[in-house]
């Protein structure tokens, strides 16, 4: 417990050198101890939770800054579907990997090596679609 107390006691201290942030209301972010196995201080946090989600929501900006959260997720969503698909096919892993050594190896630029390897994969799907 005393472990607990001392690391919440150097988070707060750590909190209080970085600047105000202009989304955060005064007081906040706050460091809190919480013991998983008790229950001590899930209340009080919960509390400063729901008093942060409060402040924040009545903010003017508050739904737009939601709306571009929301947007980027999903941008961040299609991008790793997208590296996963290209993970699972093998011409494009084959593509990926000569052309990253290429890169490494100084033989090819970074965005020329890019461009190529999107024009290719680009090309392969123009064919493939009807």
């Amino acid at each position: 417990e005393q472990a607990a107390i001392r690391t919440c006691a150097d988070y707060a201290g750590a909190l209080g050198l970085l600047p105000r942030r202009a989304q955060d209301p005064e007081g906040f972010p706050k460091a809190l101890a919480v013991s998983a196995a008790t229950g001590e201080g899930l209340e009080r946090a919960w509390k400063d939770i729901e008093t942060l989600a409060a402040w924040r929501s009545a903010r003017p900006d508050w739904s737009a800054r939601r709306s571009a959260q929301a947007r980027r997720w999903f941008e961040d969503e299609v991008r790793m579907g997208l590296l996963a698909l290209l993970a699972e096919d093998p011409a494009a892993r084959e593509a990926m990997e000569r052309l990253a050594a290429e890169v490494e190896a100084g033989s090819r630029a970074p965005v020329a090596a890019a461009e190529e390897f999107l024009a290719s994969l680009w090309r392969r799907e123009r064919r493939r679609d009807p």
